[in-house]
């Protein structure tokens, strides 16, 4: 299943909803971010190993 984020619908004013954020929700934003990129790509490393295993 492939989704479709269309951004032509998003506002483009100067007040971004990530500069309302304050420096300790940006900080655990990007924490939990980098934390499910590493569970992605590591499952993802994981599975071509053991398919390369046989």
């Amino acid at each position: 299943m492939q989704l479709h984020l269309s951004f032509l619908d998003v506002p483009s004013d100067d007040d971004s909803l990530w500069e309302q954020l304050d420096p300790a929700a940006r900080e655990a934003a990007i924490d939990r971010l980098a934390q499910a990129i590493v569970k992605v790509v590591t499952a993802n490393h994981l599975s071509l190993r053991e398919n390369n295993d046989e």
